[in-house]
């Protein structure tokens, strides 16, 4: 019978023994030396198992995973390629959640991950974790780094999100993008922090084409406020006429009376004609009527026009809506509201719920007739369906039957005796006008049963309804 050497061991007994060694769990002193001796021997293996071995180590909460991450940063592309490709794939796949853990608390950490950062290659695969991680933690120095060595992220989405998160719109607009679709992708996937910085570098480009593309691919989560003052920044003027589609009257008529103190065009002949002439109007009118819309008494401040110009930062906003004052609450519901930043399912609950000033500000932007609480200290007035109340909450261009609406009202004040009479003429000339550049287009006139366009209306729907352009 032959003896067994007991010095030849089973490749699988020497695993078993290593991970006891690296997992050993007796005495601490004793430990601990056990531990970072199977650390340092598992790294000397330089084999690509050995590093998601001690990856899924420090990932499960190991004795020594401060340790573990440390020395595995230290990994070099060029000595250990096998390793370090290894390790860093076995991050992607659990989104660096391991290493993002330990960064949080550790400077030291996070100097040694820009140092691994700096000494990877130019590959797309290198180029792609420095540019997820910068993404996912939003740092600086990963920012920095990326500039510096002129990095492009192989993903056009995620090249462009940083280009404009980090001020660099050419990043953007040195691509084909005709639908938008690599923008709004890149909007989808940005942080609230990112969102706040694109929204300057989009206001600071001057750049027509970057804001008009931010303001299809944004969608109903934008701000409004910010295509127009980026636009005016760009001195776009045919981009402004066409944010009139789609804006409360009121405004329209702020943006008018902008163009009427500026004696900016648009180039196209048709905006051109369309705002000369209710700028003309709006001239005309008294002004009476200016003093009425200033609310606000000398020296104070509407309270709404003030939040809703605020510039409130995401820290800030957060700040204000947690605030013990319910004015300071109101406040920053208001600007958020304002800028499209709260949905409606968040302002019914505060309609509901909230201090007066918030269930005022919540109903203000609800525009519904819902039935709230029937016993409240604050009565809540309808608004009847008055010329000057359908004027105020018309949202350009309207419809035809609104057109035609406003058109008959225009002739029953064909003489008006009073200056408030004049003034409401004068509005319901430049809504109707603006109607008439926007809607001339819905009448479709065909020999066919069927009209050419989905929005277009047959002719003998609408015999009395006509419009200048």
């Amino acid at each position: 019978m032959k003896q067994n050497n007991p010095e030849r061991i089973q490749p699988h007994t020497m695993m078993t023994n290593r991970n006891r060694a690296l997992f050993d769990n007796r005495l601490p002193v004793i430990g601990s030396m056990l531990r970072r001796k199977a650390i340092a021997r598992l790294l000397r293996n330089d084999t690509p198992d050995d590093a998601v071995k001690l990856a899924h180590a420090a990932a499960k909460g190991h004795p020594e995973s401060g340790e573990i991450i440390t020395r595995l940063l230290q990994l070099s592309p060029q000595r250990s390629p096998g390793m370090h490709a290894a390790l860093w794939s076995c991050w992607k796949q659990e989104q660096y959640t391991s290493l993002k853990k330990k960064l949080r608390n550790s400077t030291e950490l996070e100097a040694l991950m820009l140092k691994a950062l700096e000494q990877m290659t130019d590959s797309d695969e290198h180029s792609m974790i420095i540019f997820t991680l910068w993404h996912q933690l939003d740092n600086p120095a990963i920012a920095e780094l990326i500039r510096r060595s002129r990095r492009h992220a192989p993903s056009l989405e995620l090249d462009t999100l940083f280009g404009l998160a980090e001020h660099e719109p050419d990043r953007y607009l040195t691509l084909d993008d005709p639908d938008c679709s690599i923008l709004e992708k890149a909007l989808l996937t940005a942080s609230p922090a990112q969102k706040q910085r694109i929204n300057t570098t989009i206001l600071n480009s001057r750049s027509s084409r970057l804001v008009k593309a931010y303001d299809r691919a944004a969608g109903n989560s934008h701000s409004p406020e910010l295509v127009i003052d980026a636009l005016m920044s760009a001195e776009d003027h045919d981009g402004l006429f066409e944010q009139l589609r789609g804006m409360p009257f009121p405004r329209a008529l702020d943006l008018i009376a902008w163009w009427s103190a500026t004696g900016a065009r648009p180039s196209d002949p048709a905006r051109k004609a369309t705002i000369e002439r209710v700028t003309a109007i709006y001239q005309a009118i008294p002004d009476t009527l200016s003093g009425v819309r200033e609310t606000a008494p000398p020296g104070t401040q509407d309270a709404l026009l003030f939040w809703q110009q605020q510039n409130l930062t995401g820290k800030d906003q957060n700040s204000a809506s947690t605030s013990p004052d319910p004015l300071q609450r109101a406040g920053a519901l208001h600007h958020a509201a304002y800028r499209n930043r709260t949905g409606d399912r968040e302002l019914r609950l505060i309609a509901a719920t909230g201090s007066w000033p918030e269930q005022l500000v919540a109903r203000l932007h609800l525009f519904s007739n819902e039935t709230f609480r029937p016993h409240e200290h604050v009565c809540w007035l309808e608004s009847r369906n008055t010329i000057e109340s359908r004027l105020l909450s018309t949202i350009l261009p309207g419809t035809v039957e609104e057109s035609q609406y406003f058109l008959d009202r225009l002739d029953e004040l064909e003489h008006p005796s009073d200056s408030a009479r004049k003034a409401l003429k004068l509005m319901l000339e430049i809504i109707t006008t603006l109607q008439g550049h926007f809607l001339a287009g819905v009448i479709s006139v065909d020999d066919h049963d069927d009209a050419p366009h989905d929005h277009a209306i047959e002719t003998e729907n609408a015999e009395h309804i006509s419009w200048e352009s």
